[in-house]
């Protein structure tokens, strides 16, 4: 796995209960968790929103691709 350095700004407050909690040299470990599990969050909301996005088009993607289905599939004469 990669690493990236960043630069970030938090409120004072934050950073000191994040310190109480984990030490000075855990600052970068609990920020790694709280991403983590934030990302997780959001990638499965989103996923949800767009598996059920497709899920209520669907019958609407079928029935189209019915009424194209002859003018694929019949012979011309060109």
């Amino acid at each position: 796995m990669s690493i990236t350095r960043l630069n970030i700004t938090l409120p004072t407050h934050m950073v000191d209960d994040i310190k109480a909690l984990y030490g000075g040299r855990g600052i970068s470990q609990f920020l790694e968790e709280a991403a983590g599990e934030k990302l997780a969050v959001v990638k499965a909301t989103v996923y949800k929103d767009l598996i059920e996005g497709y899920q209520s088009t669907a019958e609407a993607t079928v029935e189209v691709l019915k009424k194209f289905e002859n003018t694929v599939t019949e012979k011309r004469d060109v």
